[in-house]
Order: structure tokens, then sequence, then C-alpha cells
């Protein structure tokens, strides 16, 4: 069918059939000039043929380049190719059950079981015993998982800024740290170890970095791996001391994973919002991926919610959370901005402002991991999170 003159442009092969008709194309190029300029009706059959192939070669090259533009999505399953999981110490039996049924979508368990002493010496956190963290550890490598435990900053599980930072200023005292974690991690034969030494002064950011730039190289040079948790910020200077404890260059040349904990943009002691806004963990990753190799970063993700009175809040997991909505008959609300589910509830005249995270939100931050090609996830923590979490899943 040819279009009306009316049209205002040239009428072209009808868009119906597969493949153009030579009749139709020999009509079109041609009834409509004067017969003394008009060619032989063989050489017009010959260039109908030549236009029908320029016009079949041109859209093979049109399919050829929407494939090549067009990004293939993501695999299920691990398009991430580090997927960690923390198992807290205080509740590892609730994050062995995540264990034995998620170790299909998980490659590595990070146990946080040791603490620093004052010598520069490495030790069990609370509660645990050798012989059952070994068993722990035996039942995962049969599932597959690599064992890489978290040695943290803590005494008797409270936060110990201050022994720590005494290692870290003592060349004799880091140095034996340093011996130390290489021994633990060759004796009980973990792949790796993950160091998790927060709220750091800034004083202690070259000591800090000198000492994995030697823990790093030493792990190494035992075929071990060395993970390094930091706080997130957007700037070098970020928010407060702790991040200017944490040189990111030079972490992120002393470490082979370096793990961004985005989480507790709201926290337990301050006013009640979102966990982790989207808007706010896309920010860190900007600024984190001009310091260190996306290939080398981990995106951290919290698992967990809080409920707050006021400027108070206790630590709840998506399980209680859903008890806690049932209970008080409330719905979820949906923060667009933020990406983050929440909602409100009153006991007794006082009103409870809950933020957590759930499978939706959690999911758009492995979307946003994989954006920005970083190597993996860090899940904070096993245990009670929400099962949709995993799918997709990272």
């Amino acid at each position: 069918m040819r279009r009306s003159e009316s049209d205002g442009l040239p009428s072209g092969p009808s868009s119906t059939s597969a493949l153009p008709d030579v009749d139709e194309l020999d009509s079109w190029y041609f009834d409509d000039r004067p017969a003394s300029v008009r060619l032989p009706r063989g050489y017009r059959v010959l260039l109908v043929i030549l236009v029908t192939l320029v016009l079949l070669l041109t859209a093979g090259l049109g399919a050829l380049w929407w494939r090549v533009a067009t990004p293939t999505p993501a695999p299920l399953g691990h398009s991430l190719p580090v997927v960690i999981g923390a198992v807290p110490y205080w509740d590892e039996a609730e994050a062995r059950l995540t264990t034995e049924a998620r170790a299909s979508a998980m490659t590595t368990t990070s146990p946080w079981s040791y603490a620093v002493t004052a010598d520069g010496g490495v030790e069990l956190q609370p509660g645990l015993s050798a012989d059952g963290e070994r068993a722990l550890h035996d039942r995962w490598r049969q599932q597959g998982l690599r064992v890489v435990p978290t040695i943290a900053n803590t005494s008797q599980g409270l936060w110990d800024t201050a022994t720590v930072s005494r290692v870290l200023g003592d060349p004799q005292l880091r140095d034996a740290h340093v011996t130390a974690i290489v021994a633990l991690v060759q004796d009980e034969g973990f792949e790796g170890i993950q160091i998790d030494y927060e709220d750091l002064p800034a004083t202690d950011r070259d000591p800090f970095s000198a000492f994995l730039s030697a823990l790093g190289p030493a792990l190494r040079a035992q075929g071990k791996i060395l993970y390094v948790t930091v706080h997130v910020k957007e700037d070098d200077a970020g928010y407060d001391e702790r991040n200017r404890a944490q040189d990111y260059a030079a972490i992120g040349q002393a470490a082979d994973l370096v793990c961004l904990m985005a989480y507790d943009w709201h926290w337990s002691t301050g006013p009640s919002g979102p966990i982790a806004p989207y808007d706010w963990v896309d920010r860190v990753l900007r600024y984190s991926v001009t310091q260190i190799p996306p290939e080398k970063l981990v995106l951290g993700v919290g698992l967990f919610g809080y409920d707050w009175v006021g400027t108070t809040a206790d630590n709840v997991t998506w399980r209680q959370v859903v008890a806690l909505a049932a209970q008080h008959q409330v719905d979820e609300q949906w923060d667009v901005g933020a990406q983050s589910p929440h909602f409100s509830y009153t006991v007794d005249g006082v009103t409870h402002e809950v933020w957590y995270e759930n499978g939706r939100s959690v999911n758009a931050k492995f979307d946003l991991a994989r954006r920005y090609g970083l190597q993996g996830i860090e899940l904070w923590r096993l245990g009670a999170e929400d099962p949709s979490i995993w799918d997709p899943g990272p």
C-alpha cells in the first residue's frame, strides 16, 4: 500500500509483510518517472533486488547493534561474585538456621568470633569454645562455604577502643598482633580474616593503615586473604573522628576486600528514621569507588531494624518487626525516597517508630552493588531476616 500524496512524505513499502514485495518496490521507485528516463525492465528488476538486499542487511545490522547496546540483565542467584554472611556469636543458633537453608546463595561466612587482647593477642568472644567453633566451621565447609572470621575491638563483649589504640600505636605490640593473627589463621585453617576495628580516634589513622599494610602481605604470603570493614562516608573527612581514622586508599591497597558498613544512618541513640536510605548509600558508593577499586569493594547491607521511643531504640530483627505489626494491628508504610519500610504504634499513650529492612529494601541495595560493579555484599547479620531477601537475592 502506498501513502497518499496528501501525507507530504514519500510513500514506501508496506510494513505488514515480513519482506518487501518486488512488484511493489518496482512501482514505488519507477512508476512515477517519465518513460524517457525509465530503465529497461530487466535493469529495474536487478536494481530492486539490490535495494531489497540493502534493506535486509540494514535490518540485520540494526538487530546486531540492539543486542550489543542493550545490557544483558544480571543472572539470578550468584550474580554478585562474593556473598558474605556475618554470624553474631550472641545469636549463633538463629544464624545457623540461615546458613543451613541458604548456603547455596552465599560464598562465605564470617563468624564474629574473636577479640583483641592488651598484649596484641587474639581471644575468643565470651561464651564461645574452640571445639564448638571448629565443629561449626567444619559444617560450613561441608556446605561449600569459605570461613573468614571477624576480629573486633571488643573486651568482654563490649566495644573497647582504648585497648586496640594502644596495640596499633605501639610498633612492638602491632607486630605481635600481626604475628598472632597470621598464626590463628594458619592453625585453624581459615581462608583468611576480617578486621572490624570500629570507632577509632582520628589519631589512629596512620597506625591503623600501617597495621593493615603489614597484615595483608603477611597473610597473602601464606595463601590467605584479608577483609577489612570500614565506616562509610561521602568524602575523606566523613562525619566524625572514626571516619578520619580510616584512610580508604591505604586500606584498599592493603586489603583483598573492603566492606562498606552502609547502615545506621539513623541509629539507636538518635532520632528515628531510615537505617540505610537508598540515596545515602548511593552517595557513599559514588565516593568509595573513587578511592578503592570496585572489584575490591563489598557493600555491607543491614537486615535489622530499630524500635524507637523518642531518641532511644531497641534493636529488632525482621521477625520481631512482623510480630510487632501483627500485635498492634498496624500496616507497613513505604518511604519512596529512602526505599525503606516503617510503621508506628502506640502503647499506653507512648508512640513507637519502627524502621527496618525487608526484602524490597535489601534487594534495592543489591541492585546498587551491581550498578557500581562491586565484588559483592556482606549481610549484617544472618538470623531471623526476611526470607524474601533471597528472592531473587544477591
